[in-house]
């Protein structure tokens, strides 16, 4: 470099943090949205920092914006940045209250996004008014290294040493139809007997996910006559009648209407893992989040417990290994 080269001349912290936000955001309208500022400044920063490094940061395509392996590199110094100017707001904080501040993007699996989590953040984001948290949720493998989050639970401890993983809780899958369907259609005495019904379940594509790719196990050769990615939308399918579903037990007690099939000879289990990147685990925006998560949610999803967060004097949940 030549010695009356300006500091910073190839890229900004302004430009790292710019990268950072069409990262997350994968567009970028979502990044400007979530900077506060106009999309083309986004761009204008994007198409500069790319001519100053001399090749491309992001693959362009219509699902959104990729980082290339060099965007990838850049990211991670972006991310140290946006922790360390976090550090700094809060420094100055006037209380520690104060200093609990998102935003905190939490990634998970469908079922676990709409029916737990609201639910275990409740209590934390009415005490830290300055908390905010990004929610998104997946049905598809998701690589757990790749940095698309603060906060991930996830269905595999995952096996990269950047990330530190805690198992949070376990939970079952159970068979469940409507009363009308069971009314209408044969008796279901024995698994076997499933193969003469309509089975509702995920997508083919979804179940690159191993925990997921428990259906086949249960009935070798069988195909889901209705597929959805949506845990949500297999519910209301059962509810309407469309056969017998394989689902989280947890997320049918907020549905009326759906009735166990064979508990006593299926019961699935599964596991959900809280992984944090080892760069950002000790900042007290996270670890409030873990917090609550684990605080609500620790021990076996036992359906009635999730309904009813209220404490009860029984001692703790149970904590069995279902897997």
């Amino acid at each position: 470099m030549s010695p009356d080269r300006p500091l910073h001349a190839t890229v900004s912290a302004d430009d790292l943090l710019i990268l950072l936000a069409v990262a997350r955001s994968g567009t970028v309208t979502g990044a400007a949205s979530r900077l506060g500022v106009d999309h083309s400044t986004v761009s204008r920063h994007v198409a500069r920092m790319e001519k100053r490094v001399g090749r491309r940061l992001f693959d362009r395509s219509t699902s959104g914006w990729q980082l290339t392996e060099t965007g990838r590199r850049l990211r991670r110094i972006g991310e140290r940045i946006q922790h360390d100017l976090d550090e700094a707001e809060r420094a100055v904080a006037r209380d520690d209250e104060d200093s609990i501040r998102g935003p905190v993007r939490l990634l998970t699996p469908d079922a676990f996004g709409t029916y737990l989590a609201p639910r275990a953040l409740a209590p934390a984001l009415a005490r830290h008014r300055s908390l905010r948290i990004e929610l998104l949720t997946s049905t598809r493998h998701v690589d757990l290294r790749a940095g698309e989050y603060d906060i991930a639970v996830s269905l595999e401890p995952p096996p990269s040493r950047a990330v530190v993983a805690t198992r949070l809780c376990t939970y079952s899958l159970a068979l469940f139809a409507s009363a009308d369907y069971l009314a209408d259609h044969a008796p279901i005495t024995s698994v076997d007997d499933l193969r003469d019904h309509p089975v509702v379940y995920y997508l083919d594509e979804c179940l690159d996910i191993a925990p997921l790719r428990v259906l086949d196990d249960l009935i070798p050769g069988v195909c889901a006559s209705v597929q959805s990615n949506s845990v949500g939308a297999q519910i209301q399918a059962v509810l309407a009648g469309h056969g017998v579903g394989l689902l989280p037990a947890y997320a049918t007690a907020f549905h009326d209407g759906l009735v166990p099939v064979l508990p006593a000879e299926v019961d699935v289990g599964g596991r959900y893992w809280v992984v944090v990147p080892s760069a950002v685990r000790r900042a007290p925006h996270i670890r409030a989040v873990v917090d609550a998560l684990t605080s609500r949610l620790s021990g076996h999803l036992e359906p009635t417990t999730v309904c009813n967060p209220a404490p009860t004097t029984q001692g703790s949940p149970r904590t069995d290994v279902l897997l």
